[in-house]
């Protein structure tokens, strides 16, 4: 996934950065899960336009990747602003009188995120939150979710998604991800 700084101003960039790379590999990672490693770079588009572009682009040989990490085929997305509000991150006294509320309806957690690929707002958790802790103690800021999707045919196991963190407090913006499935 590229996102350019121009296309989601909502998205804080590290000084001097325009462009945010998420790159993973798609070979099965047992101690992940079964999940696809992420990478994280953030860069200047004109240093990487400056590189030129590959003109071949590596892929794995058959059998050695798992399908459902690949999108097919490879698709660009538009961005599109949305309000998204925390689902089972509700502290516990909000938590409860939203229920109240929504007691006729019982949906407010799973229509309150948006349950899609996102840059920004909150992870749609399907399972009990899991935020990161950094190393410096403070938890880690929600960046991106990937989420399969029937339009690019990707899977991301069950109905699930993949959340990527980041430390804005410390040197090198750390990161970290989880991933999430029924």
């Amino acid at each position: 996934m590229q996102l350019f700084a121009r296309d989601v101003p909502e998205l804080r960039f590290p000084e001097g950065k325009d462009l945010l790379q998420l790159l993973w590999c798609t070979l099965l990672h047992p101690l992940e899960q079964d999940a696809p490693l992420p990478a994280l770079h953030w860069r200047e588009e004109a240093d990487v336009l400056a590189r030129g572009v590959r003109p071949d682009i590596p892929r794995p040989a058959e059998g050695e990747y798992e399908d459902e990490f690949l999108p097919t085929p490879p698709c660009t997305v538009s961005p599109a602003v949305a309000l998204d509000h925390p689902g089972q991150d509700l502290p516990e006294h909000l938590r409860a009188r939203v229920l109240e509320l929504d007691q006729d309806f019982d949906r407010y957690p799973e229509l309150a995120c948006v349950l899609e690929t996102k840059a920004g707002g909150y992870p749609a958790w399907i399972q009990s939150p899991d935020w990161p802790v950094c190393d410096c103690g403070e938890r880690m800021e929600h960046l991106l979710s990937i989420t399969g999707d029937e339009h690019v045919d990707m899977d991301m196991g069950d109905a699930g998604g993949m959340y990527v963190f980041l430390c804005r407090r410390c040197p090198g913006l750390p990161v970290a991800h989880r991933y999430d499935c029924h």
